[in-house]
């Protein structure tokens, strides 16, 4: 059996772009996750202390699932423009134990 596994993205907002980000991830990024087969399942805002502002979660059925939509020509180009709101992301894979992962 298959185990699911958690991409994990942190970034900041940039100055500015808070609303044409509000916009892309709902009308492109989650829509587009969720083409590709991956569910979005957190989306946090840190207010207080020196870390990332946002930390969303997408779960995939398994580590092969994943790796191919993160490989994806529309994947990558929806990273490209979410870079252009954001500064620092990054991603990490994680096993799926569900709730607040890190």
């Amino acid at each position: 059996m298959s185990e699911q596994v958690k991409l994990l993205l942190s970034y900041n907002i940039r100055a500015g772009q808070e609303n044409a980000y509000r916009r892309f991830v709902m009308e492109e990024l989650l829509p587009k996750a969720q083409e590709l087969g991956m569910t979005p399942t957190d989306a946090w805002h840190t207010s207080y202390g020196n870390y990332p502002a946002r930390l969303l979660g997408f779960v995939a059925d398994d580590l092969a699932s994943l790796r191919t939509a993160t490989a994806s020509e529309e994947w990558r180009a929806a990273l490209e423009k979410l870079e252009t709101y954001t500064v620092g992301l990054s991603g990490r894979v994680v096993h799926y134990t569900g709730g607040f992962q890190w």
